[in-house]
């Protein structure tokens, strides 16, 4: 389980998180909504401890990131793997050993092992035959899967998916969200997907919470976000970013 308790977060005079309180179910979804610029991605730094917050705290399974030691902080990302959104691959190195470096660097010397997991993911997301490609070779989806591939290599506790779908055209989105839904459900990982996605969203996760500007608009399961009557839609700003309304708090453009 992730708890989030009351984290807030500005870079000089613009507050991007204000008191942010959630829990993330272990072994479920939840989607974190919002706007672009809301403050999804800093939240999600701060998850795994690569940005501290100005208040607050974020405890891992009862265990506090923000105020562990650095050598701490790196023991605890271990129980993670992230999706980021442009995949991040490492142009130079082919498919193979950009899924192979998160196990490599993690301490497995052994080639066979690593041979055998780099396979079984590359496998799993559809491209072991490309594992000797390089990253400029293949299309911006195929990246995405090489990416869900190294964030699972290491059998991670948690992952993260930061905008899965960005640069993607709807049916390469879609491979992604069920390649989500698959590697959760046999794999049991306590999921994070950070977007702006609605309704394509709502088919991977379990719960749902929107931010916007650096505050928790409403949160819950994510059937009360299919219901056109739950009281969270009274809400002006809930209500105009999953009707995806023009008019509203929220300033389109």
């Amino acid at each position: 389980m992730i708890e989030i308790r009351q984290i807030s977060k500005a870079f000089g005079e613009q507050q991007v998180l204000s008191a942010v309180t959630l829990t993330i179910e272990s072994g479920k979804t939840t989607a974190i909504l919002g706007p672009s610029g809301t403050g999804k991605s800093v939240l999600l730094k701060i998850i795994t401890g690569l940005l501290d917050s100005d208040s607050g705290e974020v405890l891992i399974d009862g265990v506090s990131m923000t105020k562990a030691s650095m050598s701490k902080r790196q023991e605890l990302r271990q129980q993670m793997g992230v999706l980021f959104q442009g995949a991040a691959l490492l142009d130079s190195l082919t498919l193979f050993d950009n899924v192979a470096f998160p196990l490599i660097e993690r301490g497995e010397r052994d080639r066979k092992t690593v041979i055998r997991e780099v396979h079984r993911r590359l496998d799993e997301v559809g491209l072991a035959e490309y594992s000797t490609a390089v990253p400029g070779e293949i299309s911006i989806g195929m990246r995405k899967r090489v990416g869900i591939a190294r964030a699972l290599i290491t059998n991670p506790s948690i992952i993260l998916f930061d905008e899965p779908n960005t640069g993607l055209d709807p049916e390469s989105g879609q491979e992604i969200y069920d390649l989500i839904q698959q590697t959760q459900k046999s794999s049991g990982f306590t999921g994070i997907v950070i977007s702006h996605e609605i309704p394509e969203v709502f088919q991977v996760c379990d719960r749902v919470a929107m931010l916007f500007k650096g505050i928790v608009q409403a949160e819950g399961p994510v059937e009360n976000f299919k219901s056109e009557s739950h009281p969270s839609l009274k809400n002006p700003i809930v209500r105009q970013f999953f009707r995806g309304e023009i008019s509203g708090p929220i300033s389109i453009g």
